[in-house]
């Protein structure tokens, strides 16, 4: 487990929060990522200059659930 995690506390509760990851169903499981680029028109695709992952966080105690792109 990601030494952060065991200091961060759910802004809602209180309560401890875990470290997950949120998969892409719909594309043969992959992990979700965030994609930040200017959206330019590439000669196929468009142009993406910085992919990321999105790592979650939720509440054991109430659920609350909080994602970074990392």
């Amino acid at each position: 487990m990601n030494e952060e995690v065991n200091f961060m506390k759910c802004p809602k509760c209180k309560g401890e929060m875990e470290e997950g990851v949120i998969f892409d169903r719909g594309h043969l499981n992959v992990l979700s990522t965030q994609k930040f680029g200017t959206g330019i028109k590439g000669m196929l695709f468009r142009k993406i200059e910085n992919e990321k992952n999105i790592l979650s966080y939720r509440c054991k105690s109430c659920g609350y659930l909080e994602s970074y792109a990392k």
